[in-house]
């Protein structure tokens, strides 16, 4: 995941850097470098898993079904 795709992701996920630190269990300085260089392996894997049930939430709430 490059630098440029992890930002987008934060963006659609509404996190800051800051924010995304504990989301991903990871520390501030951590996520800090990710922000810089991109994530790789198992972070960017998180992050991609995160978009999609983002995704899947949305697409849930858009067809009026919910699973709360």
């Amino acid at each position: 995941m490059t630098r440029a795709e992890y930002l987008a992701a934060l963006r659609s996920l509404g996190l800051s850097q800051v924010g995304a630190a504990p989301v991903l269990g990871v520390s501030r300085r951590t996520a800090q470098t990710y922000a810089a260089e991109g994530p790789s392996g198992p972070a960017a894997l998180a992050v991609r898993l995160l978009l999609e049930l983002s995704r899947a939430r949305l697409a849930h709430y858009l067809r009026g079904t919910s699973e709360d």
